[in-house]
Order: structure tokens, then C-alpha cells, then sequence
């Protein structure tokens, strides 16, 4: 009789470290598929990034070029030659500032994009060591199983 109950209650332990095992890469699988989710998400922000960098940089063009075109009209207004001398100047030194204030808005862009897809990688690194942690596990629990049942089959020898 005693016998009997130290096989069940081997089989039973056995059956619970195996089954936690496979908990724990079942819940390992699914926190990875959220980091992975996670880095799709980054990767999506990342393109909209450029996207919205396109379209702001069209719509500060058109509003530069409506800007420019008023200051000609007050220049040749005021009886000044708008492609000669001091206003051609400073229409270039115009041009020339919405010109840098473009490169460094490409460039901010540029900075957010690498680092929206820095968060991408990293998300997906996560989900990797997740995934290996949840293999460990399950491979832990088996050795606990198999050592559950040696040593219990060692005291019945006995």
C-alpha cells in the first residue's frame, strides 16, 4: 500500500513539473509574440516618421515659396528690382536659412526613425531571450520530472 502511494505521488509530481514546464514556455511564447508585436509597432512609427517628415517638408516649401513671392512683390512694389543687389540678397539669404532649417528637420527626423527602430531591435531581442527562457524552463522541468522519478524509484528499491 505504501508502495502504491509513493507511485502516485511520484506520478503526480511528475506530471506537475512537466506541466509547469510547459506553463512557463507557453506564457514565455506569448509575452514574446507582445514584445515582437511591440517592434512591429516601432518599425510602423518609424516609417510614419518619415512620412510626416515628407509631407512637412512639401508644406514648408509651399509656404516658403508664397513668403518669397510677397517679399518680391513688396520690393518691386517700393520701385526695387527684386533680382538685383540688396534684396536679391537677402531673397538668397532667405533661401538659404529655410534651406538649413530643412536639413536639420530631415536630420531630427532621421534621429527619431533610428531611434523608434533601436526600440524595433531591442523588442525583438526581448522576445528572443523570452522565447530562450521559455525553453530553459521546460527543459528544467524534464530534468525535474526525470530526477523526481529516479529518486523515487531508488527508495522503492530499497
Amino acid at each position: 500500500m505504501a508502495n502504491a502511494l509513493m507511485i502516485a505521488g511520484t506520478a503526480i509530481t511528475v506530471q506537475g513539473q512537466l506541466a509547469a514546464g510547459k506553463a512557463a514556455q507557453k506564457a514565455a511564447n506569448y509575452n514574446a509574440s507582445v514584445n515582437e508585436r511591440n517592434a512591429q509597432a516601432a518599425e510602423t512609427q518609424a516609417e510614419n516618421i518619415d512620412r510626416l517628415n515628407k509631407i512637412k517638408e512639401l508644406q514648408d516649401r509651399e509656404k516658403f515659396k508664397n513668403l518669397n513671392d510677397r517679399t518680391q512683390m513688396l520690393y518691386r512694389g517700393q520701385g526695387w528690382a527684386a533680382t538685383t543687389g540688396t534684396p536679391l540678397k537677402k531673397l538668397l539669404q532667405n533661401a538659404l536659412r529655410f534651406e538649413q532649417d530643412i536639413e536639420i528637420q530631415n536630420y531630427n527626423s532621421r534621429v527619431k526613425q533610428l531611434q523608434a527602430k533601436e526600440v524595433a531591435t531591442n523588442q525583438r531581442l526581448e522576445a528572443e531571450l523570452t522565447r530562450m527562457e521559455g525553453r530553459a524552463a521546460r527543459t528544467i522541468s524534464r530534468y525535474q520530472a526525470a530526477g523526481t522519478l529516479l529518486t523515487s524509484a531508488g527508495a522503492l528499491l530499497k
